[in-house]
């Protein structure tokens, strides 16, 4: 067997095995998705609490968590706050509440269940979509260009600008670059409706992580490092991301990595900056998700001090026949 007729077969069996990895991790999070200890709330007296709570474990055991709230007032700033998704506020003023932008997926389920309730309860969002955008389905298009962006961004800054000083610069430079323009465009898309600044904010710094994680991983084991940052950010990041469905939809460990991840921190950190965030530059429940991106910075900073082995002749810098690697450069790749 000739060596071009091995590669081709071990590039066949390569993509027969990586494939169906790959489509099981698109598939199975949306497949399996399911609601469980999704956190609402209901205001009213202590018993009415009791009695939608039974109804609603009767009904969907597990789906909800539910917190009583003395007044709708209490329960809608709960809402604002992202400390529940919505909820039910019982009596004579029956309401709905739902908060689209925190998840259009539960908006739609509670206001679903709210209409089989008895009375004429009016519903009230507190996080309403954009006129443009009234089933999240643009926002939920964002994480690609994210992914793509910094994609790039991290493989230029690692293989043409081999100074670790320049990649350090680049990277976040690039990111607020790019994060700018993408926001500008979405928000005269009508997608993303909340103040430039936060915005801005929360994309530069979901770009900046990413790319510098790309980078540091190119950085520390050469162009191959770029199919192990894919794996890593996309192929395991995206389907966890929770930013089509909440993470209360995946199985517990799963929302919580995808939450421990870039792409699902951006998500995060987007959606409190464009619809919780009425004043300031962090949004509503977007603090954890800031810190999971500075912590994949420090991690992509890290990786670009490492050097490859002297004994690589792509790593070492001949100078009077003494093997070198100059302490500010990074490998340079063919």
């Amino acid at each position: 067997m000739s060596s071009t007729t091995k590669k081709l077969t071990g590039m066949v069996v390569g993509l027969a095995l990586v494939i169906p990895l790959v489509l099981l991790m698109f598939i199975s999070p949306a497949s399996r998705a399911t609601p469980h200890d999704v956190p609402i709330g209901v205001a009213g007296p202590q018993q009415a609490v009791a009695q939608i709570s039974a109804m609603l474990e009767q009904k969907q055991p597990g789906a909800f968590e539910v917190t009583g709230f003395a007044t709708g007032e209490e329960l809608q700033d709960a809402a604002r706050d992202r400390q529940v998704y919505g909820g039910f506020v019982v009596g004579p003023a029956a309401e709905t509440v739902i908060a689209t932008g925190a998840s259009p997926v539960v908006a739609g389920m509670l206001t679903e269940i709210g209409e089989a309730m008895p009375g004429d309860a009016r519903v009230v969002d507190v996080a309403a979509p954009t006129a443009d955008d009234p089933r999240g389905a643009g926002f939920g298009s964002m994480i690609l260009p994210v992914f793509m962006t910094a994609m790039a961004l991290g493989m230029a800054a690692a293989l043409v600008g081999r100074r670790r000083r320049v990649m350090a610069a680049l990277l976040p430079i690039g990111a607020a670059a790019v994060g700018a323009t993408a926001v500008g465009v979405a928000m005269w898309a009508g997608v993303l409706t909340g103040g430039f600044a936060g915005q801005w904010l929360a994309m530069t710094m979901g770009i900046w992580a990413t790319s510098a994680l790309v980078a540091g991983i190119v950085s520390a084991i050469g162009p191959a490092g770029a199919g192990v940052a894919a794996l890593v950010v996309m192929l395991v990041g995206m389907p966890l991301a929770g930013v089509s469905a909440p993470r209360e939809f995946l199985p517990s460990f799963f929302g919580t990595l995808g939450q421990s991840l870039p792409l699902g921190a951006t998500g995060t950190a987007l959606r409190g900056a464009a619809f919780f965030n009425p004043s300031g530059l962090i949004g509503a429940g977007a603090g954890t998700a800031f810190l999971v991106l500075i912590a994949w910075v420090a991690v992509g900073y890290g990786l670009m001090q490492i050097r490859r082995s002297p004994a690589d002749p792509e790593a070492a810098v001949s100078v009077e026949g003494v093997s070198e690697q100059p302490e500010d450069r990074v490998p340079a790749f063919s």
